[in-house]
């Protein structure tokens, strides 16, 4: 029963709507928390190939790390999880630290469970509001195409758990037409 109660709870937590643009056309608000734990007992974030220039450059430059990150309806961790954002990332500026992303969003409860969308894009760390590219999708997000807007929500100094918010637009087909 409590378990039923707890997922009740993440279905109605997670803020998401979604709208028909024509009949067999949807697009689809999401938002939530994506929690990048690189320090601790139970890092979900790994470093696993640098450059000659990694730990010169203040932009890291080179760094590549994978991540197996938890997303959550909440900024706190035990908000309740509904999925997981997965894949790899490298510093891949000479000047600033930014990201090239190549991330699976993988929805593991809730309305869209089963489902995933692909991320990719560049993410300057330094700017207060970045924006992703949405380049695919399965499941409830067949033929999906958008935008990522995301924020930093919280970083932490003793570097063990950064917050960032996420807000996704998906337009994708609606999984009543596509077999």
């Amino acid at each position: 029963m409590e378990k039923l109660v707890l997922t009740l709870m993440l279905i109605l937590s997670l803020s998401s709507e979604a709208h028909f643009v024509s009949e067999t056309m949807k697009i689809t608000r999401i938002h939530f928390y994506l929690h990048d734990i690189i320090g601790g007992d139970s890092p979900t974030v790994w470093r696993v190939a640098d450059s000659n220039l990694t730990d010169v450059l203040t932009s890291a430059f080179g760094m590549v790390l994978v991540l197996d990150n938890p997303v959550t309806s909440g900024p706190e961790l035990d908000s309740g999880e509904f999925g997981r954002m997965q894949g790899t990332v490298a510093l891949a500026d000479l000047r600033e630290q930014a990201l090239a992303m190549v991330l699976n969003l993988v929805f593991t409860k809730g309305e869209f469970e089963g489902s995933t969308l692909s991320i990719l894009g560049r993410n300057p760390l330094g700017a207060e509001l970045r924006e992703v590219s949405i380049v695919g999708g399965t499941g409830a997000f067949r033929m999906a195409t958008g935008y990522v807007m995301i924020t930093t929500y919280y970083n932490d100094p003793a570097m063990v758990r950064n917050v960032y918010d996420y807000t996704l637009v998906v337009y994708h087909m609606d999984s009543n037409f596509v077999y």
